[in-house]
Parts: structure tokens; sequence; C-alpha cells
């Protein structure tokens, strides 16, 4: 129950501040891989919500210089593990994307640093489409 209350807050508290910076349309999709769920992107921010195992990310994106394809980033992800511990970890990304249409394919390597109870590394990847609003 705790986890919950927790994991409520902060959906609430990175909702609001990512809507208040956003001057774009939002872009709305599904991811797979190590985390599936819903992917969400506003601007330079995207937002995702895993469900294997619960989990919260938000990242800030930058383009490569001359590259409209390639994109790297920084963020965080707040999880439930498998025994119902909180995991905290600090991550970089590094993607790729392209727009068909309304439609936007993406892929992308997050290696994430692990900072609570077990200090680890690991290295995870998702891939997915978002829709454009």
């Amino acid at each position: 129950m705790k986890s919950a209350t927790l994991f409520t807050s902060i959906i609430i508290l990175i909702t609001i501040m990512v809507s208040a910076q956003a001057k774009a349309a939002p872009e709305v999709g599904l991811m797979v891989g190590s985390d599936s769920g819903i992917n969400i992107k506003m601007d330079n921010y995207k937002f995702g919500v895993g469900f294997d195992d619960l989990s919260f990310t938000l990242d800030k994106t930058f383009n490569f210089q001359g590259q409209q394809h390639f994109y790297w980033g920084v963020g965080g992800k707040v999880a439930d593990s498998k025994n119902n511990d909180i995991q905290l970890g600090a991550r970089a990304i590094f993607g790729a994307h392209t727009m068909v249409e309304r439609f936007t394919f993406f892929i992308e390597a997050q290696p994430t640093l692990y900072l609570l109870d077990d200090v680890k590394v690991e290295l995870e990847a998702i891939g997915g489409v978002r829709y454009h609003f």
C-alpha cells in the first residue's frame, strides 16, 4: 500500500511538471521491451509507465547535432521490484526514431544505474510507436 501511494504521488507530480512546460501536441503510444506499457512524449520530455513490473520513467531528450533521426537523453526511473521493494534509477538513453504520417516509430537503449539497496547497472531497451495528436 505504501508503494501504491508513492507511485500515485510521483505520477501526479510528473504529469504536472511535464504538462506545464509542454508547447507541442502530445505523442502517445505503446512500448515493448524492458518496460512494456505506455509511452508519452511532449516536446523533449518522455514519460513512460511500464506494466511488467510497475515502473515510471521521465526523460529529457536532445537531438544529436545534424542528425534528425538520432537522439540521446537523461532521466530517472522508479520501479516496484519483484519483492515489492522500491527501486530508484538514474539513466541515460540513446535512441533512433522515424516518422511515418502521424506515427513515430522508435527504439532505445537505456543503461540504468539503480541506486537503492543493491546498487547495480542494467542495460535496458525498448521499442515502440507513438501517435501524434
